[in-house]
């Protein structure tokens, strides 16, 4: 909940009328469009994932092939990896535009998008019924979720191919440093946290005679 001061030195920077208006049109529509990005980033993940699970359990098939099961498993956790991030991203992101429309909304529209009409009446135990569950949320989860289970499978493969003991193959320290700068790279470089980075602005200037 914004305080009362809070969202006046805010809604300061916006003059009333059509300044307003335009900046929740543009809120809303920013939102909306973050969320079909959410969606259309899941799929693009799912697609790989699923295909690198596929990939995996065939190259199980063969107990010779224990080297590319160890790179499967290892480009499967970077994806899965990279999607968890990625959702919580967007969820940052899409947060960040409700915020902007709960503040602009009231004067233009009334408080339309942050009423919610008999959400405290839905019970869990009413299986056949609406209940409040978040898509995202639940999204994000799942991710979480895939990201351990390729750990899980990453440690298998080791264990099965006796790669956590000397001699290492070539095959086993060239993944595992990948995955490793991999992972430090999507958690350390991958945020876009805000900075007061200098803009450097140029104009290139011709003289027509």
């Amino acid at each position: 909940m914004v305080e009362q001061n809070e969202q006046e030195k805010y809604l300061a920077e916006f003059p009333k009328g059509r300044v307003r208006e335009e900046a929740l049109k543009q809120a809303l529509d920013i939102r909306k469009f973050e969320i079909e990005l959410y969606w259309k980033r899941a799929t693009y993940f799912w697609a790989f994932i699923a295909a690198s699970f596929a990939g995996y359990f065939v190259l199980q098939k063969d107990a010779a092939d224990l080297a590319n099961t160890y790179i499967v498993s290892c480009l499967g956790f970077l994806f899965s990896l990279a999607w968890y991030l990625v959702n919580r991203g967007s969820g940052t992101w899409q947060r960040n535009w409700e915020g902007h429309v709960d503040l602009l909304e009231d004067e233009i529209m009334g408080p339309l998008y942050k009423t919610l009409i008999n959400r405290r009446t839905y019970k869990w135990c009413n299986l056949a019924e609406p209940y409040p569950y978040s898509p995202s949320r639940i999204n994000n989860i799942l991710a979480l979720g895939v990201t351990i289970a390729w750990l899980i499978l990453i440690m298998r493969t080791l264990v099965k191919q006796d790669l956590l003991n000397p001699p290492y193959s070539g095959t086993f320290i060239a993944m595992s440093l990948l995955t490793a700068v991999g992972t430090v790279a999507l958690c350390w470089k991958g945020n876009s946290r805000r900075r007061d980075d200098q803009i450097s602005i140029s104009r290139r200037y011709r003289e027509f005679k």
